[in-house]
């Protein structure tokens, strides 16, 4: 098996004495799709954000291109290969759409960067929105500035919590287009959502948690034909964001 770009080994993270993630062996290749299912609880969340680098792991390690994003200086390795969007993004309030990507090109000497980004807003149709403040968008809207604001840098690993949460159904399906072309441009990319259809076409395997452990794992057409996708997807209503739009 090639070399993991994303690695995780044993990583485990406490709050207080709950145990939120425990044991988490997870190897994720160049080019390759893994969607991290399970309920809401379940430790998806925070696996992603101890891949991240965002939350330090009570036991084990990562690996992000190699580097631990725990540890400097391979922390800075780590998150220049990287791309983080949250579920919970978080802007300044004094910038703009324009430019916060602009201070995310700058940051990591990608003035080309902004061409991308910009042409995400235009393709997501929120390219009118560029001198508005984050804070005064919908949360559909800020969803597809997060979008943007990943494309302003460039990355080998891609990590991703529920994308599709805030997102109409043609956005959706752009997403869904790009995370497939990223991964045939050899990107590796982790993602959660409570929406396993999205995965279809695009993920190459399935790691399911509950309570902070791995309950199961198999290539995605294998899940799919179980019928646990189904299962879980009967339950996506339950997260649908009142105030998503275009």
């Amino acid at each position: 098996m090639a070399r993991a770009v994303i690695a995780a080994r044993r990583l485990g993270r406490r709050y207080g004495g709950v145990q939120a993630l425990r044991d988490l062996h997870l190897d994720v290749a160049a080019g390759e799709v893994v969607a991290l299912l399970g309920a809401n609880g379940s430790g998806k969340t925070t696996a992603l954000r101890c891949l991240a680098g965002e939350l330090v792991p009570t036991s084990g390690g990562v690996r992000i291109a190699g580097a631990d994003p725990h540890v400097e200086p391979d922390g800075e390795r780590a998150r220049r290969a990287l791309a983080f969007v949250s579920d919970t993004p978080v802007f300044y309030r004094e910038l703009t759409v324009k430019e916060h990507v602009h201070l995310i090109a700058a940051a990591f000497d990608d003035l080309d960067g902004i061409d991308r980004a910009m042409d995400v807003l235009d393709e997501l149709g929120v390219a009118d929105k560029r001198d508005a403040r984050p804070h005064e968008l919908s949360s559909g809207q800020r969803q597809k500035v997060v979008l943007a604001c990943a494309h302003a840098r460039p990355f080998s690993a891609l990590l991703l919590d529920e994308p599709v949460l805030r997102l109409d159904p043609a956005s959706q399906q752009w997403l869904h287009d790009r995370l497939v072309d990223h991964a045939r441009d050899g990107v590796a990319i982790v993602l959660t959502t409570h929406q396993p259809r999205f995965a279809d076409g695009l993920a190459d395997r399935v790691v399911q948690l509950a309570d902070g452990v791995v309950v199961r794992e198999q290539p995605y057409d294998e899940f799919l034909a179980s019928g646990w996708g189904e299962r879980i997807g009967d339950r996506a209503d339950e997260h649908d964001d009142p105030d998503a739009e275009g």
